[in-house]
C-alpha cells in the first residue's frame, strides 16, 4: 500500500497499545519508522489492539482511515475522513461506522474492507473476540457506504467460528477470479477459506453458464493485458474492472457481440499495485478473472 503517494510501497500497521504505526518504504527497499499516524494533532489511540484498514472510503482521491479496536462501547470501528492531500494526510475528528443506524460493535474487531459480492461497493468483514466473521454487505453506493444488519459467513454450511480472536486478509490466493479468506486465530493459527461460485452473491446474481469462458493474456502484472472472451450466443456485454475496495478503474458500456471469440486491451498500468477483478456481463451470465498488479 503506497500510502504517501510517491509510487513506493509502505506499511502502516496496529499495535497492542492500540497506536497506529507508520513505516514508509524507501527507493532502496528500506522501511523507515515514521511518528505514529496523528488526527487533530495527537497522535492516534484506539485503547488497545488497534487494526487499521487504508482505503478511499468517500471515493474522493484520498486514502481514509478505518480502525478496529479492542473494545465494542460505543462501537469498535472508526472512520477518520482525510481532508489534506494524497501526500500529506490530516485526519480530524473520527465517526463511528454504523449497521441500521447502529454503531458496528464486535469486542477485539478487525474489519476488512473489501468488495466481497463484486458488485462493485466496498462491504466490511468483521474478524471479532468469538471467533466468527461478521459480514456487511453495503446496500447503498460505493462513494457513500450504508449497512443494514450482517451475517456470519460460512463454510461448509456452518458459521466459521476459530474459537477465539480471529482477525482476516481477503485475497485471490488460488488467482481463480474469487477472493478467498485467510484467517488466523488467537492461538497462532491461520487458515485458508476457498471461495466457490455458489458462496455470498446479490439477490439478483445468476448462475454462471459453461458456454461463456473468460481468458487473461498478455502481462498482466505490469498493467498491460488482453481480455478475451468467448460467447455462445449474440448478447450485450460490458466490461469492469475493479479494485479489492470495490472502486470501478475502468468501465465501458453495454455494446452488442456475435457470438464466437472477441478480445479487448486494458491498460491499468496507472493504478496501485493490488489486485483487480476483471468481469464481464452478458445480462445474462457474469464471469469474472484476477489480475495481480506489480509495480
Amino acid at each position: 500500500m503506497d500510502f504517501n503517494n510517491d509510487g513506493i510501497l509502505d506499511i502502516v500497521v496496529g499495535d497492542r497499545n492500540g497506536f497506529v504505526n507508520y513505516f514508509r518504504g524507501t527507493a532502496t527497499g528500506v522501511l523507515t519508522t515514521e511518528p505514529d499516524i496523528v488526527a487533530n494533532g495527537t497522535t492516534i489511540d484506539a485503547g488497545s489492539n488497534s487494526a487499521p484498514v487504508i482505503v478511499d472510503w468517500n471515493e474522493d482521491g484520498l486514502l481514509d482511515l478505518i480502525l478496529g479496536q479492542e473494545s465494542s462501547s460505543p462501537g469498535s470501528v472508526r472512520l477518520y475522513l482525510n481532508s489534506g492531500t494524497a501526500e500529506n494526510h490530516v485526519f480530524t475528528t473520527y465517526s463511528w461506522i454504523q449497521s441500521s443506524s447502529t454503531n458496528i460493535a464486535w469486542y477485539r474487531c478487525c474489519p476488512q474492507v473489501v468488495d466481497l459480492n463484486l458488485d462493485g461497493k466496498k462491504d466490511i468483514i468483521c474478524g471479532e473476540n468469538n471467533g466468527k466473521l461478521a459480514y456487511y454487505e453495503n446496500v447503498a453506493t460505493n462513494a457513500s457506504p450504508v449497512f443494514s444488519g450482517y451475517e456470519f459467513l460460512e463454510s461448509n454450511g456452518s458459521d466459521i467460528d476459530l474459537y477465539y480472536g480471529t482477525r482476516l486478509w481477503v485475497n485471490d490466493w488460488d488467482e481463480d477470479g474469487l477472493l478467498d479468506l485467510i484467517v488466523s486465530d488467537y492461538n497462532g493459527w491461520v487458515y485458508l477459506y476457498h471461495a466457490l461460485s455458489t458462496g455470498i452473491e446479490d439477490e439478483a446474481g445468476t448462475e454462471l453458464d459453461s458456454n461463456c469462458e473468460l481468458s487473461i493474456s498478455g502481462s498482466p502484472t505490469n498493467g498491460y493485458f488482453s481480455v478475451g472472451i468467448l460467447l455462445d450466443a449474440d448478447s450485450d456485454v460490458q466490461f469492469r474492472i475493479y479494485s479489492t475496495d470495490g472502486r470501478i478503474v475502468s468501465e465501458s458500456g453495454a455494446t452488442q457481440f456475435t457470438a464466437g471469440e472477441h478480445a479487448f486491451g486494458f491498460d491499468i498500468s496507472g493504478e496501485p499495485s493490488g489486485i483487480y477483478f476483471v468481469q464481464i456481463d452478458t445480462g445474462n451470465i457474469i464471469l469474472s478473472e484476477s489480475v495481480v498488479l506489480i509495480r
